[in-house]
């Protein structure tokens, strides 16, 4: 069993670390000069990697303060050829409005709970990997490589994150465990894709007390989506994947429309031109290029149906990602969890997205299990239960020892 004192440890770098605002690029490099600092006091080797300026400029949008620089720490135990890699994401989203037990960035325990943005998704994650690291390390652990990633960004899409990690650092590691908050009972096997598009519709622009000398882009639309309500939804509502989903309706594939409108006018216009978006999400089985071939042929049908000019752009791709729910990574961490817990986690798909694709894409087994409730993530009076946080401690030094067994 794990000492009390890697327990604590845990404690300890999460309330610090929530003290870090670290949204959108804001304090990364005092946070990870902490993680540092306690990892080397335990005896783990650590680097840290600044990404370039070029690349996080190229990569990350003008909202997201691309000109705050980006860093990922990469910390070791062990030696041999394999190694088992723990991947966590130390960004956060805004505090936001609503706290009541506390201020986002001044952490509180209370009840065995720990308050505080990030508590759950996922510093509470990192801190736990961390612990396992130190411990491990303090015992003289010399068996198959274990090591910490902890990357940047995942919460704007992790391009300069985890996406760096894999694509340019060039991070190959045999088998990866993300510290998300799927819940000590789940371990997520892979996530859902995603295909996001703004769709324009276009008419003739005239002044509104005359409008029969334009042509309403507005009233074109409303067909345009229509068409698609009627015609495509219906199809994806057909189509049902063959793994289970941490919900049951999300073994399917969903389209909504209408999250974002815009039209670049004044309520006395005839519109020329309005948009909306389309945010499909794709279940495992589907490819992302055939599913953008698929709606854009289906836009192209609603034009022509109802006689108007379409373009569709899309905004953002997100592969979807899985793991075979039978492979070496899923395995070990389900018999670690249930040596911790006595009882067997579940092996689901993520119906959101996760870092988990920047492995699968290119041939890397990876799952996503960690403490904290999902349903927490994100908003206020964000808390994980103290309990959890010990438990991923002790799973994590488990899953470690295992995959040295089967690796010597």
């Amino acid at each position: 069993m794990v000492e009390q004192w890697a327990h604590r440890l845990a404690e300890e770098v999460l309330v610090e670390s929530i003290k870090y605002p670290t949204v959108a690029g804001e304090s990364y490099g005092e946070l990870v000069e902490y993680y540092a600092g306690v990892l080397r006091d335990h005896g783990v080797h650590v680097t840290i990697h600044r990404v370039p300026e070029d690349y996080v400029r190229s990569h990350v949008p003008s909202i997201y303060r691309p000109e705050k620089p980006r860093y990922i720490l990469l910390a070791r135990v062990g030696s041999g050829k394999r190694v088992l890699q723990y991947n966590g994401h130390y960004d956060v989203v805004e505090g936001g409005s609503g706290w009541k037990v506390t201020e986002p960035f001044k952490p509180r325990i209370v009840e065995n709970r720990i308050y505080g943005r990030g508590a759950t998704d996922m510093k509470g994650g990192v801190a736990a990997v961390i612990a396992a690291l130190s411990y491990l390390a303090s015992t003289g652990y010399d068996g198959a490589v274990v090591e910490a990633a902890l990357v940047p960004d995942e919460e704007i899409g992790g391009e300069a994150g985890t996406g760096y990690l894999v694509s340019e650092l060039g991070s190959r590691p045999d088998a990866v465990v993300i510290a998300e908050p799927s819940g000590l009972d789940t371990i997520w096997i892979g996530h859902k894709g995603a295909v996001w598009m703004e769709v324009v519709v276009k008419g003739k622009q005239a002044h509104g007390s005359m409008p029969w000398h334009g042509d309403n882009a507005f009233e074109k639309m409303v067909y345009v989506a229509k068409y698609l309500i009627e015609n495509y939804k219906p199809l994806l509502e057909q189509r049902v994947s063959t793994y289970t989903y941490d919900e049951e309706k999300s073994r399917r594939p969903t389209i909504t429309m209408g999250g974002k409108l815009s039209s670049p006018g004044s309520i006395n216009i005839v519109p020329g031109e309005v948009s909306f978006s389309i945010d499909r999400r794709t279940i495992v089985e589907e490819n992302l290029e055939k599913v953008e071939e698929e709606l854009r042929r289906f836009i192209e049908e609603a034009g022509r149906a109802v006689g108007a000019r379409v373009e569709a752009r899309v905004v953002t791709r997100l592969p979807p990602a899985f793991t075979p729910p039978d492979s070496e990574i899923a395995r070990l961490v389900e018999e670690a969890a249930s040596r911790i817990l006595g009882s067997r986690p579940r092996k689901v798909v993520c119906t959101g997205g996760l870092d988990l694709h920047y492995y699968s894409e290119h041939g890397i087994p990876a799952v996503s299990y960690g403490p904290g409730a999902t349903d927490m993530a994100h908003k206020a009076d964000e808390y994980i239960e103290i309990g959890d946080l010990h438990r991923a401690v002790d799973i994590y030094v488990e899953l470690s020892r295992l995959f040295a067994e089967k690796n010597r």
